[in-house]
């Protein structure tokens, strides 16, 4: 039997037929799209057909109702004091379709995709993309203080000199996007950056900082005042030893049952020292085969230094932990 007439078969099952015989789903033959074989089936994906808009995800309506009142973080960049084009010069971001996919793997249904460190927006648009193609109402909320890291202000003068911006006092530049009052405008960038990906539906920032943000998150939980504590925490704040420890208990502490906490930058020291020593103390149990390997990538496969800690050694690396009980 050829491989369309199994897929057709079984979607006769599912949907019926409701044209006399004629497969109401003869529009995806002589071969159905690859979509139909991606895991995440439906007809309208297989014809082409258009979607149903998913709408915003419950959780990010119910965030602004909470902490905005209903204002609309994005509806600066409509005003005099918020032109600012988007801009991903600074991509920075190790988070790829195929990890997220590893991680849903996991937590099939998020409702909550929480983002600890977004900078200019990078990871969150592709974590939106990702999230609306695989048809999931998640919310992905990210907590950082759009603040720059310690080498981005320590860094700037030498990248002015080396780029020869010394001399431009009106344009913001470098890393932190700096403007002409000595204000960092990457929280403006963010904004623009995640508007103009059409995705300001899914992505809501909290701009405090990581601490803050995660015990803000538990609080809002434990008072009922949100349904539910995120299923899945990216954690790719500061990366300092000590700081990145404080940052995994609480995101710890704050994740769902079942969760995933992961991370990139495994070739950090700070991260590698901290996440190492929190695994340790969390005596998880081993990840099975299957478990680990759901985390390989194309070119290199998942260890287990820790029992429960899964780990990429690859280049700047990645991390996870996933959370049972």
């Amino acid at each position: 039997m050829q491989r369309h007439e199994i897929w057709t078969g079984t979607a006769a099952r599912i949907f019926g037929d409701r044209s006399g015989g004629r497969s109401r789903l003869s529009c995806c033959l002589p071969q159905p799209r690859f979509e139909c074989f991606e895991g995440t089936f439906t007809a309208e994906r297989c014809c082409g057909l258009p979607e149903k808009p998913l709408g915003v995800p419950e959780v990010i309506t119910r965030l602004r109702e909470e902490l905005f009142t209903n204002q609309d973080v994005y509806s600066i960049l409509g005003t005099v004091c918020g032109q600012y084009q988007p801009q991903l010069r600074y991509p920075d971001s190790h988070l790829t379709p195929a990890l997220m996919k590893s991680v849903l793997s996991f937590v099939p249904e998020p409702r909550m995709w929480l983002e600890v460190g977004s900078f200019i927006g990078s990871s969150a648009i592709t974590a939106a993309t990702t999230l609306k193609s695989l048809r999931l109402s998640t919310g992905v909320v990210c907590v950082d203080p759009f603040t720059g890291m310690v080498d981005m202000w320590a860094d700037r003068k030498a990248f002015r000199e080396a780029f020869g911006l010394t001399q431009r006092r009106h344009v913001a530049d470098g890393p932190l996007l700096m403007d002409e009052f000595g204000h960092s405008r990457i929280y403006e960038m963010f904004l623009a950056n995640v508007r103009y990906s059409g995705h300001e539906d899914y992505i809501l920032p909290l701009r405090v900082s990581s601490i803050t943000g995660l015990r803000l998150l538990r609080t809002l939980f434990e008072q009922g005042r949100i349904d539910h504590p995120p299923e899945i925490i990216y954690l790719d704040s500061a990366h300092e030893a000590g700081e990145t420890l404080l940052e995994v208990t609480e995101a710890w502490r704050l994740l769902a049952v079942p969760g995933v906490l992961f991370g990139d930058d495994w070739s950090w020291p700070g991260v590698q020292s901290d996440v190492l020593r929190f695994a340790q103390d969390l005596q998880q149990r081993h990840l099975t085969d299957e478990e680990l390997h759901r985390f390989d990538w194309p070119t290199s496969s998942a260890i287990q230094p820790v029992p429960g800690l899964a780990v990429v050694d690859q280049d700047d690396g990645a991390w996870m932990l996933f959370k049972e009980s």
